[in-house]
């Protein structure tokens, strides 16, 4: 008997909910990467790229793509910083907050719809332990056990 391991059922599941969301933000002009993008930009004014692409855990290149087109839709503005030229930093323009509000309700309307698959206290117990999973895995250094 096959073991189903934790981490492939985690990441078939993040796939499956990744997908579904994605989906319903491209019909409103958006992406999940846009949206996680620009949820940072609300809660961090001024973010360098080199700190959004950290926050995105993606590379600098892919954040750079994604600014591109939120820049180039309005949705964003860099600022070169006067400290130190080779830093930009980045802004969400009124335009921006707009789009997010928008991408805010289907992604709200997204996790409810996640949330009824569940009972209330299934839905918290899950989101406290994931929550809790994440936590541990971000203190823990790259390629050191994770069991204490």
């Amino acid at each position: 008997m096959a073991v189903d391991r934790l981490t492939r059922k985690l990441f078939l599941t993040m796939k499956l909910a990744r997908e579904r969301l994605d989906q319903r933000l491209a019909v409103h002009g958006g992406s999940l990467q846009q949206w996680v993008l620009m949820r940072i930009l609300a809660e961090e004014p001024q973010p360098s790229h080199r700190e959004l692409a950290e926050r995105m855990f993606v590379s600098g290149a892919t954040v750079t793509h994604h600014l591109d087109r939120l820049e180039a839709g309005g949705l964003v503005t860099r600022i070169r910083s006067t400290g130190d030229r080779r830093v930009v930093h980045v802004n969400l323009t009124p335009v921006g907050a707009e789009r997010l509000a928008q991408l805010e309700s289907v992604a709200d309307a997204t996790d409810s719809e996640v949330r009824a698959l569940l009972t209330v206290t299934e839905a918290e117990t899950l989101h406290r332990l994931l929550t809790k999973l994440h936590d541990r895995l971000a203190e823990a250094p790259q390629g050191e056990t994770l069991a204490s």
